[in-house]
């Protein structure tokens, strides 16, 4: 059974039946705060999908569409049939779903092939970014990117523990970190959107959108935000709240 907010979720994707759709329009009618989530959610898919979008709009390739299956149980063959219905294109969640089973692997993968120079460190048993994608984060503003950046920042934002974090997409691939003291801690490393083959590129970026989606307190940071997050170094979110 989904919970209320994932009912809101499956509501702005268009995934709701006609009856539960019926029913949340019902509610969104009579209660401000529910409206006020939904603008909130809204706004959310529009800022990652910005980001996202050109890779989310390709075809998921059958056997990412069976690996789903496989992950999902009996109980989401129907769906399965349906997103072939719609030129095998599903939404933000169903992408993140296919592409969970991945992730573990990508990262741990690179967690044991480190070279000298990568962007990415083992400090105390945690990966962490460094070199030129530690910069990145620390200074880049999404907001005013140059062309040829070669690490990219997509969505920042305070998570639910507190922390500030930050997708991006570097030359070899894509990733989300958290400030942690003075590092920042790498979440989940996938396939950047530039390169590899087509279905890992789409699972990858997609499990990124997923996993700033579920992490999120509130909206992603706008232009002024970030900002002075730059500015303030992020320091803990929760501090300004205090």
């Amino acid at each position: 059974m989904m919970t209320d907010d994932e009912k809101l979720m499956a509501y702005v994707d268009g995934e709701l039946i006609p009856a539960e759709r019926e029913a949340m329009e019902r509610a969104l009618a009579k209660d401000p705060t529910l409206r006020e989530k939904l603008a909130e959610q809204e706004r959310l898919k529009a800022t990652l999908a910005a980001h996202y979008g050109p890779v989310a709009a390709e075809e998921v390739p059958e056997r990412l569409l069976a690996m789903l299956g496989a992950e999902t149980g009996r109980a989401d063959v129907a769906s399965l049939s349906a997103a072939r219905e719609k030129r095998r294109r599903p939404s933000w969640r169903q992408l993140g779903t296919i592409a969970a089973s991945l992730a573990v692997g990508l990262l741990a993968g690179q967690m044991v092939s480190l070279q000298r120079g990568d962007p990415l460190a083992v400090n105390d048993g945690v990966l962490v970014a460094e070199g030129g994608l530690a910069e990145a984060l620390d200074s880049q503003l999404a907001s005013a990117q140059a062309p040829g950046a070669a690490t990219r920042i997509g969505v920042s934002f305070a998570d639910r523990q507190g922390r500030f974090c930050r997708s991006f997409d570097a030359p070899a691939f894509a990733g989300l970190a958290c400030r942690e003291g003075q590092d920042w801690r790498v979440i989940m490393t996938a396939p950047a959107q530039g390169g590899g083959e087509a279905q890992y590129r789409q699972a990858g970026s997609s499990v990124i959108l997923q996993a700033a989606q579920e992490m999120m307190a509130g909206a992603p940071l706008d232009a002024e935000a970030e900002r002075a997050a730059v500015a303030a170094r992020w320091e803990n979110p929760a501090a300004d709240r205090d």
